[in-house]
């Protein structure tokens, strides 16, 4: 996972329109044999796999999987109770050859026809690239633990994704128990075949016979790897298998580019509108600005199929006659919106929250989103997030490998560094004799904080308001009541916005006798402090994201005048590998202002993954974070305190 902060409960009952995390966002998985986020569970056991692929010559391809799973527990029965199977109904189908239970006792109980059923209209959300998604669905019946789930389902490519595109991605995880598994190929000997394994039995050159390759690869593990705190996609270090028939990734942009580009289509109501919205407006960065705000707050944002099916975007026109589209959708009306006014864009395929870094070989499986880049301004923008300002780009967005099909070239979108996830927090406390408390919380948001956080200001009402209130006083701990005060709209994508948090709390310290406080959590804001949570294990076997990342605490605390200050901490600095660390505490009267600095290294390059031998340095760092934050004031009066006999 990223490193993260463990997320704040901010706004309970408030439901962004954008998928987001007030804190941080933590990196999806590519679709892996048997994992799902990395979780580790021995709670069932793949006892037979088998996948055999048969491949024309036009790339046409028939793919038929065989399962045999051991559920263990109960919670294997919630897992495997009900088989979701995804497909492109335009260009596949997706048949149930058998379905089956084996209970403990032998029995075997068919899956009734009426039990086997297709959802309408359904898409991932994870992978809006691809809207025309449907789901079959097999509902296993007669389950306990001890009984085998058996099925077998065979799907067959009608239509390529691309002209003469074939893709193969098995990846084994590692956190999974595979008792028998098997993958075999068949292809022309004459189709190109680029072939990528690591972990598994079996080449990457194929036997010759008839005319035909044939590949074929085993895969076994009996004892999962137990739970990692930190890992990254799960391909990028268990048991894969690749294939594809292209050998570039730039042929995967040419392709795109060949059905993508004739929707975008300058027509009159298209030029109109993009008259219209640049009226008055000269600077052509300006013209683009309102052009991408218009698209990003008026084109509703929908999943679904919409188009001629596969990868084929709706044409610009219908797009503006609907208001809402996908992603591609999007993209291909801000093309035709800029381009009416002289300004060139290019579609960008772009694996959103996939981490920075790409497969061996060429696979359409490791995109599933699509952007726009300027050229002309060297920007990249997202117009499926209604809350990111020109030239910002959600977290899932940043450091990632991309595509930009108009010139059919490998890119990088910006970093998710420092430059664009500084978290800054200043907080004041103000303390009276009888010991209540005052005080406000500043945020300087990031631009990764400041898009999370308009969706869900953007939906603060008299109605939810107190609610939201109450919720952020209970998360940071301190019994009391606290307002939002917004700096800016959240509605408006020309200026910026941010936000601070007044709070108060009766009875909080006494300061009637000698005593100690450490820097209270700050209500409102995130703070740093519980990083060492997420290091908890010794050690972590598996790589892992850790972009560059920089956070900045100032803590106010202003006692009162006839309160004496006894001592506080002197100040601290850790450096290693992994980082820097500091803490500053000094006195201004009766004011102790106290500064936590932390910066996080991106240890092997921002285009890189951390390695679990570098785990150990973010560990002892974060450590020190926690040794920092354990500092106390102490105040009160000696007099009134009893020293104990030796």
């Amino acid at each position: 996972m990223k490193i993260a902060i463990p997320p704040l409960l901010l706004l309970a009952g408030l439901t962004a329109a954008q998928p987001a995390t007030l804190l941080a966002t933590e990196v999806a998985i590519p679709a892996d044999r048997g994992a799902q986020q990395d979780a580790a569970s021995n709670d069932f056991s793949y006892l037979r796999y088998r996948a055999d692929y048969q491949v024309l010559a036009n790339a046409h391809s028939v793919k038929t999987e065989s399962y045999e799973i051991l559920l263990k527990t109960k919670a294997a029965i919630e897992k495997f109770g009900q088989i979701r199977l995804g497909y492109s109904e335009k260009m596949e189908t997706l048949e149930v050859v058998s379905a089956y239970t084996l209970t403990a006792d032998g029995q075997r109980h068919d899956v009734a026809p009426d039990r086997i059923y297709t959802q309408e209209s359904y898409s991932s959300a994870s992978a809006p690239l691809y809207a025309d998604r449907k789901v079959r669905v097999i509902v296993f019946s007669n389950l306990a633990p001890g009984a085998r789930i058996v099925y077998q389902v065979r799907q067959t490519q009608k239509v390529p994704y691309f002209p003469g595109y074939f893709g193969l991605w098995e990846t084994f995880s590692v956190f999974d128990q595979f008792e028998d598994a098997e993958v075999s190929l068949q292809a022309p000997a004459k189709l190109p075949m680029n072939i990528f394994t690591r972990g598994v039995k079996g080449g990457d050159q194929p036997q010759i016979r008839d005319g035909q390759a044939h590949w074929r690869w085993q895969y076994q593990r009996s004892v999962p790897m137990k739970a990692q705190n930190w890992a990254a996609g799960s391909w990028t270090f268990s048991p894969t298998i690749m294939a594809s028939t292209y050998r570039e990734w730039p042929q995967l942009a040419k392709a795109y580019q060949l059905k993508a580009s004739q929707a975008a289509k300058v027509t009159p109501g298209v030029q109109a509108l993009a008259d219209r919205i640049t009226a008055g407006v000269t600077d052509r960065r300006e013209q683009a600005a309102a052009i991408y705000r218009w698209v990003a707050q008026n084109i509703r944002y929908v999943a679904v199929y919409l188009g001629n099916g596969g990868l084929e975007p709706n044409s610009a026109q219908s797009i503006l006659d609907n208001h809402y589209g996908d992603c591609k959708d999007h993209v291909v009306l801000l093309e035709a919106l800029l381009a009416a006014k002289g300004i060139e864009s290019s579609p960008v395929l772009i694996g959103m929250d996939e981490g920075p870094i790409l497969p061996k070989v060429p696979l359409l499986g490791r995109f599933n989103h699509a952007i726009t880049y300027l050229p002309e301004f060297k920007l990249y923008l997202d117009s499926t997030n209604p809350w990111a300002r020109f030239g910002q780009l959600p977290a899932g967005d940043l450091g990632a490998p991309v595509l930009l099909t108009r010139e059919a070239r490998l890119a990088r979108t910006p970093s998710n560094d420092e430059l664009r996830n500084r978290n800054a927090l200043s907080v004041d406390f103000v303390f009276d004799k009888a010991g209540n408390m005052r005080g406000q919380t500043e945020r300087r948001l990031s631009e990764v904080e400041e898009i999370d956080l308009r969706g869900y200001f953007s939906q603060l009402n008299q109605q939810n308001r107190a609610r939201a209130e109450e919720s952020i006083m209970t998360s940071s701990g301190i019994d009391g009541r606290g307002q939002v005060a917004m700096h800016g709209d959240p509605l408006d994508l020309d200026k910026p916005f941010g936000f601070s948090f007044r709070f108060k709390a009766d009875d909080y310290v006494d300061f009637g006798v000698v005593g100690g406080m450490r820097v209270p959590n700050p209500p409102g804001g995130k703070s740093f402090r519980t990083l060492y949570t997420s290091t908890a294990a010794p050690s972590n076997e598996t790589p892992f994201y850790c972009d560059a990342q920089r956070y900045d605490e100032t803590y106010r605390l202003q006692l009162p005048a006839d309160v004496p200050i006894i001592a506080m901490p002197k100040g601290q600095r850790f450096r290693n590998a992994a980082g820097d660390y500091r803490v500053e505490w000094r006195r201004d009267g009766q004011q102790v202002i106290v500064n936590h600095r932390l910066q996080m290294n991106a240890v092997r390059g921002k285009d890189a993954l951390c390695q679990p031998q570098d785990y150990p340095a973010f560990r002892e760092l974060f450590q020190q974070v926690r040794r920092g934050f354990r500092g106390q004031l102490v105040y009160g009066e000696l007099a009134n305190a009893v020293v104990s006999p030796k």
